[in-house]
């Protein structure tokens, strides 16, 4: 179980450079909060909304999933590794 807030957490997974969607990035957090009900995929999807909207991450494509669904893929930005680096 984890004592950081979920959304440090979520910036801290893209330190490693990839691009992930929602679905990922709430696959990576998830077994860090086993039992928090707000770690969720609409939880973790509005904290990449608010990550983007402050430049720690940019949306670096997007795609249509299996039931025909926009998937938004993001990656951290070169300010976003800066503040992970100084975080941890």
């Amino acid at each position: 179980m984890s004592t950081k807030p979920l959304k440090t957490m979520i910036a801290e997974t893209y330190a490693d450079g990839q691009a992930y969607g929602a679905g990922e990035v709430f696959e990576l957090v998830k077994s860090h909060y086993p039992n928090e009900k707000y770690c969720s995929d609409q939880v973790v999807s509005e904290h990449l909304k608010s990550l983007k909207a402050v430049g720690i991450i940019h949306e670096d494509g997007s795609y249509l999933d299996e039931f025909g669904q926009l998937v938004s893929v993001y990656r951290i930005s070169e300010y976003g590794q800066n503040k992970v680096q100084k975080a941890q």
